[in-house]
């Protein structure tokens, strides 16, 4: 059995892939780089609506929610410099490695047929997944697995989305070491949402929280 992270990409997204897979397949001459940084952004800010924005809903408090929304709109824009810093106008070839990337590691489709923007979750990860969200019940909650639970999915997706993929980037050393303190960043970020979230959640909301992040963990034999 395998475990995936992923989350159903927008039609928007979609189209960018396939233009992506069209245009390599019929070799065109033009520059590759622009769609890849759209593609780039794009996934970025899907990732950040999925498992940050659309998560607001479950805060019942709106003094709350807007100071989440505060830390949220910090993440997207450290996402979106990040960005900005590695991608730049590159050569065809060296576009290439980018978008196999994409092609083989970072889309695939679920056991119902519908693409998905993720990845292969390691083992012992996706077991400390389903520990943490098992862990909410109608009645009680065990905070410490929920949150190593939340902090192991966003840690794996930063990691597959930052640190691997930067690794098919033609990336100087000045840019290559700037990675490392951008990913601790945009993870400290992470775990202070999550801090500041869970211990404010009744239980209800817990479950809702739960039930949010389920579909996102696909199995597949």
């Amino acid at each position: 059995m395998t475990y995936y992270f992923g989350f159903k990409p927008t039609e928007k997204l979609k189209h960018m892939i396939n233009e992506a897979e069209q245009k390599i397949s019929s070799n065109s001459s033009e520059p590759y780089y622009p769609l890849r940084n759209d593609i780039s952004h794009q996934i970025a800010h899907e990732i950040i609506s999925n498992l940050l924005v659309n998560l607001i809903s479950v805060i019942p408090d709106e003094e709350r929610k807007a100071k989440m929304k505060g830390i949220v709109s910090k993440i997207e824009s450290a996402a979106d410099t990040m960005l900005n810093i590695l991608l730049g106008k590159d050569k065809n070839k060296d576009v290439l490695p980018n978008f196999e990337y994409l092609k083989n590691e970072t889309v695939f489709d679920d056991n119902d047929g519908e693409m998905r923007i993720g990845f292969v979750l390691d083992d012992a990860v996706a077991q400390t997944i389903h520990t943490g969200l098992d862990s909410v019940t109608e009645d009680s909650v065990d905070h410490d697995k929920l949150r190593h639970a939340l902090f192991a999915m966003n840690h794996a997706v930063v990691d597959h989305f930052i640190t691997r993929f930067s690794e098919t980037l033609p990336l100087g050393m000045f840019k290559r070491n700037a990675i490392p303190v951008a990913k601790a960043g945009i993870n400290k970020a992470l775990e202070m949402a999550i801090n500041k979230l869970l211990p404010q959640l009744p239980q209800e909301s817990l479950q809702r929280l739960v039930a949010f992040y389920r579909p996102f963990v696909v199995e597949k034999a």
